[in-house]
């Protein structure tokens, strides 16, 4: 039995399929998402990625040879100089907001207990267990956007077009491909009881990945004592 194909691929697809019916996802496929609240998924999700990169620098960090080492940096890198400067400065222009503000936002408490699954599973685990902490993030996206995009009728220009076509691009699905290539290789010749622990971390960034676009993005669900938090330390002088 493949793991990956047999184990993961249905993990993520019936993950993706959560993902697609939820209300806020339908709003994005029809346009029809408020603005404040793609605000606040633009917003929050780039305080995520920040946290997310990091995740793979931790997993750099344990490679043990050169060939592990050329399989993960490029997806580092990709994850800066891609996914989050595009965050950053594209999506800062299309929400009206300026980099200052972007990294102002403090992470909400769905995104802050991701974030936090996913350091932990990078630090404390092996690679293995760092990939399937972080994979879904990039797979799920890819898996929705094959969906979704065909159906989406919006002008190309709009911001939910835009939004949906980045994750099937070429570069996107590469990294998806090699990280799928890499949890092969690191995890088809684990004992069955081995693999069922990394399933279950793999199926525990899937849930969050569902719970950010239902509680987090579609209720903007934030910290019940939001006041009490100071500027953000990025906002003050040094």
């Amino acid at each position: 039995m493949a793991f990956y194909e047999d184990k993961v691929i249905p993990i993520l697809k019936k993950t993706s399929t959560a993902m697609q019916a939820t209300p806020h996802m339908q709003d994005i496929l029809n346009g029809t998402v408020p603005d404040e609240r793609f605000k606040f998924q633009i917003l929050q999700n780039h305080q995520y990625l920040l946290d997310y990169v990091r995740c793979w620098a931790v997993g750099l960090s344990k490679c043990t040879c050169y060939e592990e080492m050329k399989e993960w940096y490029p997806i580092v890198k990709r994850t800066f100089e891609k996914t989050i400067e595009m965050n950053r400065e594209f999506w800062a222009k299309e929400i009206g907001v300026s980099l200052e503000e972007m990294d102002a936002v403090i992470q909400a408490p769905g995104k802050r207990a991701y974030t936090s699954f996913q350091l932990m599973c990078a630090e404390q685990g092996g690679l293995a267990e760092n990939l399937m902490a972080s994979h879904p993030c990039n797979a799920l996206y890819m898996y929705f956007a094959e969906d979704m995009l065909p159906k989406c009728t919006l002008p190309k220009e709009h911001k939910s077009y835009i939004w949906l076509a980045y994750y099937v691009s070429d570069g996107y699905k590469e990294i998806v491909e090699t990280e799928a290539r890499m949890i092969k290789k690191l995890c088809d010749h684990k004992t069955e009881r081995e693999q069922a622990k990394l399933l279950e971390i793999l199926a525990t960034s899937c849930n969050y990945e569902v719970m950010q676009f239902t509680e987090l993005y579609y209720e903007m669900k934030t910290w019940p004592l939001d006041d009490i938090f100071p500027a953000k330390f990025t906002t003050i002088a040094e």
